[in-house]
């Protein structure tokens, strides 16, 4: 397919590394924590271990997905992955459900996630009770936002991302030293020891199997490394860049992750996480800095969240450019087109801009009406779902490239890699399936598949 306009290689490594544990480092290890210990039933080593193991593995994953990217340094990543692996029906297919779902969707929940920590620190200071209605209002006021500084000042954009990737490593930095510290110090309790957690798991119980308990809340916090991927067309040297970028960001983020998890249970019981639930992290904050440590945390989340949706932002207003852009997609609405002056895909921005609005109004919905709310319908997990089964195709499908021997390097370590990445996958969409609403979860994947046969382009027909 001939492109008359491409855009324009404008960011470099770190801001690709950014992206990369940008996505990931966002809410999700700030209040993930309790659920894993209640996976685990307080245990703290078989959270540990649950860490390392699902670490590992998003690291495999992100070395296999490096092979696709070595490949197809072009825009749109995985879908480049896709219709070079198994073609242009299937690369159709993953686009329609990144504009139509995946993207959107996310990026909508992400940016209600940041209405409801900056509406909680408001109440701090002013005399309200925050509801679902002020994370909605406040979250669709930072999408205006951020969205005018990813269309007019896209550069701006980039810069921000690198400022808020490293600012929100701090406060995981700071609470990693402070749980190293206690350990040197010997100022650890025994029962906030790994030692202590290994002798003592009760008769009824199995180490084994609560590691593998920990997984899903584990795997839910390493998800979104793979974003990246969505801008490799607008990464310099993109073919030798991006692939470092996946290796090196998700090495970084097991690494935060760990250390911040030691951080925690090294000053505070699984008992005792578990019990706050999701305000675990403002009491650990109290309990070493007083109330003035407790709001600079909420700053730093709420920053945290701010740089992830913003990444989120930065790939959802580009997906229509790259879906029109597909063999087997219809054109409408001059979505291809890229604006001379700002070098962006306007028309494909706003038609993301007016997807994201409207997951943010069905998300509202979600989370007030009772018929969702009392079976705690979880929007999000729906395009989880999506996307463990494409990285679980593309994964699979490096073995058929192996034995053409299409990579450089030692086949069989790329290969193990692979297996390991598979064996992931497995773990999340098992545990999904298995949760309550899992089964609700794959449907509405399949009946958004569904809709996308009415935008396919027509086989039998010269037009759109």
């Amino acid at each position: 397919m001939e492109k008359e306009q491409q855009l324009e290689a404008k960011y470099g490594l770190f801001t690709a590394i950014s992206m990369v544990i940008g996505q990931v480092i966002g809410s999700g290890i700030f209040f993930k924590v309790d659920d894993v210990l209640l996976s685990t039933q307080g245990n703290i080593l078989a959270g540990l271990l649950g860490f390392i193991i699902v670490g590992v593995s998003v690291i495999f994953g992100a070395i296999s997905m490096a092979n696709y990217a070595e490949l197809l340094p072009k825009d749109g990543g995985i879908l480049n992955y896709v219709n070079y692996r198994f073609g242009e029906k299937a690369a159709y297919f993953v686009g329609w459900m990144y504009l139509s779902l995946f993207y959107p969707l996310l990026t909508a929940v992400l940016f209600t996630v940041s209405g409801i920590y900056i509406a909680h620190l408001c109440a701090e200071f002013l005399n309200f009770e925050p509801t679902t209605l002020h994370f909605a209002l406040i979250g669709f006021v930072n999408l205006l936002i951020f969205f005018v500084f990813n269309i007019f000042r896209p550069k701006s954009s980039g810069i921000f991302q690198q400022f808020t990737t490293v600012l929100k490593v701090l406060p995981l930095i700071f609470i990693a030293s402070m749980g190293i510290l206690s350990l040197v110090k010997g100022d650890v309790s025994e029962a906030n020891t790994f030692a202590y957690a290994a002798k003592n798991v009760k008769e009824n119980q199995s180490l084994m199997l609560l590691i593998a308990a920990s997984f899903i809340p584990i795997s839910f916090a390493f998800d979104g490394w793979y974003i990246a991927t969505q801008i490799s067309g607008e990464i310099k040297n993109s073919s030798r860049n991006l692939p470092k970028a996946l290796i090196i960001g998700t090495v970084a983020v097991m690494l935060i992750y760990i250390s911040y998890y030691m951080g925690i249970v090294f000053r505070m019981s699984g008992d005792e996480i578990i019990q706050l639930k999701d305000t675990y992290i403002t009491e650990f904050s109290r309990k070493i800095a007083s109330d003035s440590g407790a709001l600079l945390m909420q700053l730093f989340i709420i920053i945290s969240v701010l740089g992830t949706s913003n990444g989120l932002l930065l790939a959802t207003i580009r997906v229509p450019y790259q879906f029109a852009n597909l063999e087997k997609s219809r054109k409408f609405l001059n979505l291809n087109a890229v604006d001379s002056k700002t070098k962006m895909p306007v028309n494909s921005a706003f038609l993301g801009l007016g997807l994201i609005i409207f997951y943010l109004l069905i998300y509202y919905i979600t989370g007030t009406h009772p018929y969702f709310t009392a079976s705690n319908f979880d929007l999000s997990a729906i395009p989880i779902v999506f996307i463990y089964l494409v990285n679980g195709a593309l994964f699979i499908g490096l073995f058929r490239l192996f034995r053409k021997n299409v990579f450089s390097g030692k086949p069989v370590f790329k290969l193990l890699m692979a297996v390991v990445a598979i064996l992931g996958i497995v773990v999340v969409l098992f545990g999904t399936a298995t949760a309550p609403n899992g089964m609700l979860y794959f449907l509405v994947n399949i009946l958004f598949i569904a809709v996308g046969f009415l935008f396919m382009k027509r086989t039998d027909k010269n037009h759109f």
